[in-house]
């Protein structure tokens, strides 16, 4: 194994990022803590277009390189950045062996990353496996690659995202463009997921309880996302009335960072989404079904969980193969509780 270099020698850290949207949120507190352990780094970050935008402007990071892995002139493209950036110390996030592949090739000295997807040799530093680290919130998950260095414990900190000024200005024009005050207070709502039907909430529910709490505090409803979620999001719409408008698809990712930024409250089912919310500060409520409210609860203290517990919940499938008794028992009583706390909470 070779030798670690001294945290204050390291002039020039990589990282790969990973491949969906909440997992990268979710990797912004380990790019604070790597920040921290090399002081004098230049950190330059590597993700696919889905992800890279979320670490424009972002304090901890230098730069941002955009990957193409899906085709040879992308890869070999960020094979010679990296070979050009000459990194003193790389991380490779993702579990995968392409990853670390990809940081062996570009030459960085020092590579650390888990030992897994038979990848261990392609690794400097391969951290092995244990079995509690699968029970973990994986923002632990990911600051264990800092063990090397003794600076995976303590507090992991919050989840970090930023917009600038000129964003807030464009999105202020958005709103003037459809009618919507500067003044009024936004709720939104993110009745889909990418991942698969098994993590929605029912469209009608999300509609009822938005439409009361929008009812309440004079809000406008905004709901958001895919361009291929569009339909799911006029359900919602069609169940919610004048108040409500379809989003969906006419945000790019970084303007959904703008929403978020200045939402009132934001209703959600476990989804990247939610993770921007909850580094935005945005007060949301989360309906978790078929995932790990463990390992994947959104980090802020102004999250609420509202879920129900079921025999077979967290199944992590995509599709519920019974009758979906983990979304269809939340009752929209108890997210519209959940929410007036935190309006109330919030002003």
């Amino acid at each position: 194994m070779k030798p670690l270099p001294d945290p204050e020698s390291v002039r020039r850290v990589v990282v790969r990022l990973t491949n969906w949207v909440g997992d990268a949120v979710m990797n912004t507190p380990f790019l604070a803590r790597t920040r921290r352990t090399f002081p004098n780094a230049r950190i330059a970050v590597l993700g696919r277009a889905s992800v890279a935008s979320l670490f424009t402007h972002h304090p901890d990071v230098d730069e941002v390189w955009t990957l193409d892995d899906r085709s040879r002139a992308g890869y070999r493209e960020a094979i010679g950045r990296l070979r050009r950036f000459r990194a003193d110390v790389a991380f490779a996030l993702p579990n995968s062996l392409n990853s670390a592949a990809l940081l062996r090739l570009g030459g960085a000295r020092v590579r650390v990353g888990y030992a897994r997807d038979r990848r261990g040799v392609l690794l400097t530093h391969a951290i092995e496996l244990r079995p509690q680290d699968l029970a973990v919130h994986e923002v632990k998950y990911y600051l264990r690659l800092l063990s090397p260095w003794g600076a995976s414990g303590g507090d992991p900190g919050p989840l970090k995202l930023e917009v600038t000024a000129e964003e807030r200005v464009a999105f202020d024009r958005w709103l003037k463009e459809r009618g919507i005050g500067l003044e009024t207070p936004l709720i939104g709502v993110n009745p889909a997921a990418f991942f698969g039907t098994a993590k929605r909430w029912l469209p009608e529910r999300y509609a009822e309880s938005a439409a009361q709490l929008a009812r309440e505090s004079g809000a406008r409803v905004l709901v958001t996302g895919l361009p291929g979620e569009r339909e799911w999001a006029q359900r919602v719409c069609d169940h919610g009335g004048a108040a409500f408008h379809n989003a969906a698809g006419e945000m790019k990712l970084r303007d959904l960072m703008t929403f978020l930024d200045r939402c009132r409250l934001y209703l959600t089912n476990d989804s990247g989404a939610m993770h921007i919310a909850a580094a935005l500060g945005a007060p949301l409520v989360a309906v978790f079904g078929s995932t790990d409210w463990v390992t994947t609860a959104p980090l802020s203290p102004k999250a609420r969980i509202v879920r129900v517990p079921t025999e077979c919940a967290p199944c992590i499938l995509r599709d519920c193969p019974i009758d979906h008794r983990c979304m269809t028992g939340v009752s929209v009583r108890a997210v519209v509780k959940a929410g007036r706390e935190l309006l109330g909470s919030t002003g």
